[in-house]
C-alpha cells in the first residue's frame, strides 16, 4: 500500500493497535508483526486497518521487489545531479572519537555544503561532493582514519552502543566486538557477506534477530557462576525475503565466540548447495534439528533471579526493571543448566567417585587456547588442553599466588598473568624462573566430564568456582581482569616527566577492586599493539574515573606515545584489574608501612587514599625515598593526609637534598625504614620501587624478623628465584 506523508502518523498508530491486540507474546523471537501477518494473510491485516482509519489505503498494483543484497553505502557514488557526488564512509562499529566528527564538520564545510548523513549500517556520508573536490575530501577523510574502504569485517558487523552509553544494557558489545573482530582476523576467516549483528540486551538495538549471525548479550548461573554471554541466533536476513533468525546456542560465553563463529561459516562454506546462503542453510539445519525433537519435552519458560533482591522472573528475556527492588535489567541472570547441546546437565549432582576421581567441569567449558579456573574440594585447579589431553595443575602462582587459570596458554606453556612466571601446563614444572614448580594432577574424560584425581587426603566434595566474578555480597575474591575501552578525560602534571592520565569510569567497565592493583594498557605500533602495566593510583572508592601515575621512559615505545600523541578525547584499550599487590582491609588487619621510591608510589597513593576515604583506624606510617625536592611526588597531598589521619605518619628521605632540605636524608633502605618503624614485626608491608631497592629491603626485613608472608612487593615481570645462601 501506498501512504502519503501526512497520513503515516495515523496509519503507524494503526498498526501498532492492531499489534497489539492480535500479536503473539509467548516467546520473544516470535513476537514480531511478520507473524501476525502470516497467521491471518495480508489481505485481513489490509482490512482491520481499514476500519481503524478515517481515510482509503492506496494498494500497489505490483508487489515492490526486495532487495537481493545488503547496501552498505560505503565508497563513493554518483548523485542524481551528475556532477556532485556523496561520499560514505566506513566507521567500525559505528563508534568515531570528537575529533574525527570535529574534522568532518569542516571537511564537509570545505568540500561541500556542511551536510553529513547517517547510514542504517553505522556508517557516515558526506553529500554533495562537487565531482573536483572528490578525491581530496577521500584525503582529508583518510587523515581522521576513516575511509572509503573497508574490509569485510568492518562492513558485516554491526554493534548497539552497549552497557557503556546504556544503562538497561545486559553486555557491553563495542569493545566484545571490537575484540571478535580482532581474533577473526587472526584465524583468517573471510566473512563473504555474512552478517553478525551484537545486541548488548533483548531489545535488539543492533537488529540481531535479522542477521546471519545474531548475538544477544545476557547472563547467566552455570556451575562456573554468573557470566556474560551471548544467546547466538542463525539464520535471519533482510535481503530478499525476511527472517527472523533461530536460537542456536545459548549463554555462550564471550571468549567462545570466535571459534564458534569461525565452525558455524567453515562448516557453511563447506557443506552448502550451489547458490544457498548461509542463512538460508542453518535455518534449514535448524529447523530439521527441532523438528526431529519429536520426544522432548514441552517448552519451559527461562527463570532469571534478580542477583540484587532474588526476584524470579518467569519469562523469554529479562525485565527492564526489577519489580520487586527496581534494579535494572543487567543485574538479571538466567538459570542456565544448558550444556553446549542443549542437554540438562546435572553437575551438582554428580556422585563422589571411589577411584579418588572427582567432578570438576564440563569438557565442552574449557577451550583450546585458554585456561579454566575450578575450585575441587577446596583445592584450586587450572584445567588447560594440551594436545587434545586435558591437564591439571595447581592454579596459584608460588610468587604471589596469581591464578594461573588466566594466563597465556601457548606451545604448551602458561604464562603467570601478574608477574610472567612461566609453567609447564602438563608436569607443573617451573620453566622462569626455575624452583618454583606446582603440582599437576592425573584427569580423567568422561562423558563430556573432566575429572580430576585428588590426593589421598582429599575427600572429593562439592565443586564450586574458583573464580567467578566478585559478587555484590561483599566477596573478598579478586576481580577477574575485563578489557575495555575507556574515554581519557583529562591530563594532569605531577611533576618533571610524570603525568596522571583520567579515564572515565562512571559504567564500571574495568572493576577497580582493591588499592594497589594494575592494568594493562594497549597503544598501536607499526609492529602490532603494544601493552605496558601501570598501577592504577586513584583509589577503589572513587567510582567516577580511573587514574593512572605514568612517568616518561624517553627510550621506551609506550611511555613517549602516551605523552606526545594521546590527549584528552582518545580511546584507550585497557585490560585490569591485575595483580597480587593489594591491601585487603579484610585480610590485612595489621599496622601498614607502605615503602616507595621514585614513581613507585603509585600503589601507596591509591592505598593511602582508599584509608582516607574509607577513615580506616590502622595505623600506617607511609616512608618515600627521592632524589630531590622538586622528584617529591603528591606531597601536599600525603601532608594532608597526616594532618587529617592521627594514625598516618608521613616521612619522605632525599639522597639528593638542597641546602634547604630540613628532613631526612640519604637513600631509603633498611636502616632508615627500621629507625622509623620499630614495631616491624607486628607490621603488614608493601614496598614498590626498582627490583634491587625492594629485594634490598626485603633483606633487611626478614634479617630483624619480619614474616616473608607479611612482606608484599610490586613487579610485573619474573624475577629470579631467590636462592638459599648455605654458610
Amino acid at each position: 500500500m501506498l501512504v502519503a506523508p501526512e497520513q503515516v502518523v495515523d496509519v503507524t498508530r494503526a498498526v501498532l493497535d492492531l499489534f497489539r491486540a492480535r500479536g503473539a507474546r509467548e516467546k520473544r523471537n516470535a513476537a514480531r508483526l511478520r507473524y501476525l501477518v502470516e497467521e491471518i494473510g495480508i489481505d485481513r491485516v489490509l482490512e482491520l486497518l481499514k476500519a481503524q482509519l478515517p481515510f482509503e489505503l492506496e494498494g500497489l498494483a505490483i508487489e515492490p521487489e526486495p532487495a537481493s543484497t545488503q547496501d552498505e553505502l560505503i565508497g563513493c557514488f554518483r548523485q542524481r545531479d551528475a556532477s556532485l557526488w556523496t561520499m560514505g564512509l566506513s566507521v567500525p562499529l559505528g563508534r568515531m572519537t570528537w575529533r574525527q566528527l570535529e574534522g568532518l564538520a569542516v571537511l564537509s564545510n570545505r568540500w561541500s555544503d556542511g551536510q553529513l548523513r547517517t547510514t542504517h549500517e553505522q556508517g557516515i556520508a558526506v553529500i554533495n561532493i562537487p565531482q573536483h573536490f572528490k578525491d581530496a575530501a577521500a584525503t582529508d577523510a583518510a587523515a581522521l582514519g576513516l575511509s572509503v574502504h573497508a574490509d569485510p569485517l568492518e562492513m558485516n558487523t554491526v554493534a548497539c552502543t552497549g552497557s557503556q552509553f546504556c544503562n538497561i544494557a545486559v553486555t557491553e558489545t563495542k569493545g566484545h566486538m571490537f575484540l571478535l573482530m580482532e581474533k577473526l582476523r587472526k584465524k583468517t576467516l573471510k566473512l563473504h557477506g555474512i552478517r553478525i549483528h551484537m545486541s548488548g540486551c533483548p531489545s535488539s538495538c543492533a537488529q540481531h534477530f535479522t542477521a546471519d549471525i545474531g548475538l544477544k548479550g545476557v547472563r547467566v548461573r552455570r556451575l562456573m557462576g554468573t557470566r556474560e554471554g551471548f544467546d547466538v541466533y542463525l539464520g535471519g536476513g533482510i535481503a530478499g525475503r525476511v527472517h527472523m533468525g533461530l536460537p542456536y546456542k545459548l549463554g555462550v560465553d564471550v571468549d567462545q565466540l570466535p571459534t564458534l563463529i569461525e565452525e558455524v561459516t567453515r562448516e557453511y562454506y563447506e557443506k552448502h548447495t550451489s547458490g544457498q546462503t548461509f542463512s538460508a542453510y542453518w535455518r534449514e539445519k535448524i529447523q530439521a534439528q527441532e523438528a526431529a525433537k519429536t520426544d522432548e519435552a514441552e517448552y519451559q519458560t527461562p527463570v532469571w533471579i534478580c542477583e540484587g533482591c532474588q526476584y524470579a522472573h518467569r519469562a523469554e528475556d529479562p525485565p527492564i526493571f526489577c519489580p520487586s527492588c527496581a534494579g535494572l535489567r543487567r543485574r538479571f541472570a538466567r538459570i542456565d543448566d544448558l550444556s553446549d547441546g542443549g542437554e540438562i546437565a546435572n553437575d551438582a549432582a554428580e556422585p563422589t567417585r571411589s577411584d579418588g576421581f572427582a567432578f570438576a567441569a564440563l569438557d565442552s567449558a574449557l577451550s583450546d587456547n585458554e585456561g579454566l579456573g575450578v575450585e575441587v574440594a577446596g583445592h584450586e585447579l587450572a584445567l588447560f588442553r594440551v594436545d587434545g589431553k586435558v591437564r591439571a595443575i595447581d592454579s596459584a602462582c608460588p610468587h604471589e599466588g596469581a591464578p594461573l587459570a588466566l594466563g597465556e596458554l601457548k606451545d604448551g606453556k602458561v604464562t603467570c598473568p601478574w608477574h610472567g612466571w612461566t609453567f609447564n601446563a602438563c608436569t607443573g614444572c617451573s620453566l622462569d624462573p626455575p624452583n618454583n614448580d606446582v603440582r599437576a594432577y592425573e584427569t580423567l574424560v568422561e562423558q563430556g566430564r573432566i575429572y580430576v584425581r585428588l590426593p589421598q587426603t582429599v575427600v572429593a566434595g562439592a565443586t564450586v568456582p574458583a573464580f567467578a566474578d566478585p559478587s555484590p555480597n561483599g566477596s573478598t575474591a579478586p576481580a577477574r581482569p575485563v578489557e575495555a575501552k575507556l574515554l581519557l578525560t583529562e591530563v594532569i602534571s605531577e611533576g618533571p616527566g610524570v603525568r596522571t592520565i583520567r579515564f572515565d569510569n562512571r559504567q564500571g567497565q574495568i572493576p577497580h577492586d582493591f588499592p594497589g592493583r594494575f592494568v594493562k594498557l594497549c597503544v598501536p605500533h607499526e609492529d602490532g599493539d603494544v601493552w605496558r602495566s601501570f598501577t592504577i593510583s586513584s583509589s577503589p572508592t572513587e567510582r567516577r574515573w580511573l587514574d593512572l601515575t605514568i612517568k616518561l621512559n624517553s627510550a621506551g615505545t609506550v611511555t613517549p606515545y602516551l605523552y606526545e600523541r594521546v590527549a584528552p578525547g582518545a580511546m584507550l584499550k585497557l585490560k585490569g584489574p591485575q595483580g597480587g599487590f593489594y591491601f585487603d582491609p579484610r585480610k590485612h588487619t595489621e599496622s601498614l608501612a607502605l615503602i616507595s621510591a621514585g614513581s613507585g608510589i603509585t600503589p601507596m597513593l591509591s592505598i593511602a587514599r582508599y584509608l582516607k576515604e574509607t577513615s580506616t583506624p590502622s595505623p600506617c606510617t607511609f616512608l618515600y625515598g627521592a632524589r630531590t625536592p622538586a622528584d617529591i611526588l603528591f606531597r601536599d597531598e600525603c601532608q594532608r593526609f597526616a594532618a587529617d589521619l592521627p594514625s598516618f605518619h608521613y616521612a619522605v628521605t632525599l639522597s639528593r637534598p638542597d641546602k634547604a632540605w630540613p628532613h631526612a636524608c640519604g637513600r631509603l633502605d633498611a636502616t632508615f625504614v627500621l629507625a622509623e618503624i620499630p614495631d616491624a614485626v607486628e607490621r603488614r608491608w608493601f614496598l614498590c620501587g626498582p627490583n634491587e631497592f625492594m629485594e634490598s629491603l626485603r633483606a633487611g626485613l626478614i634479617d630483624a624478623g619480619v614474616d616473608p608472608a607479611k612482606i608484599h612487593t610490586e613487579q610485573f615481570h619474573a624475577v629470579p628465584a631467590v636462592q638459599a645462601v648455605v654458610s
